[in-house]
């Protein structure tokens, strides 16, 4: 049985994760640049374009930088009510062994996964069924 077509978009920018000290305060970000951060009193994570570590504001203060995830993003508005969508999304990516994470806006779902396994979750996410896998592997 072929599952639905969750209409994912896969961003073509290549993202980094990286972690910063508690109470970093991030510089200016250009209009139409995809960020996300998340604050704490622990530490500072951002998610954006890897190239913006070519800038000394953003690289400087660096503690951890992890490279190479892509964002899949599902099309909006998804209502606060619904149940189940991102149970969907995790069944679907563990079906095909896709480590992930996720980022929501206001009201649009994004999940991020390895650059190398991008075309895949996407493939999955729009209702194809997983390669089979080989004994003793791991994609």
């Amino acid at each position: 049985m072929a599952l639905a077509d969750l209409s994912p978009s896969l961003d073509p920018t290549h993202l980094a994760v990286v972690r910063y000290p508690a109470g970093w305060q991030p510089p200016p970000v250009p209009a139409g640049v995809f960020v996300g951060i998340v604050a704490s009193d622990l530490e500072v994570t951002v998610v954006g374009p890897e190239s913006m570590l070519d800038e000394d504001a953003w690289a400087a203060e660096a503690l951890q930088v992890d490279r190479a995830w892509r964002r899949v993003t599902f099309p909006g508005p998804l209502p606060w009510e619904l149940v189940g969508f991102l149970a969907d999304v995790a069944a679907r990516l563990a079906g095909a062994q896709i480590p992930f994470t996720t980022m929501a806006g206001f009201t649009t779902d994004h999940v991020l996964v390895r650059a190398a396994q991008a075309d895949l979750a996407v493939a999955v996410l729009s209702g194809e069924e997983p390669p089979p896998q080989r004994p003793g592997t791991n994609p």
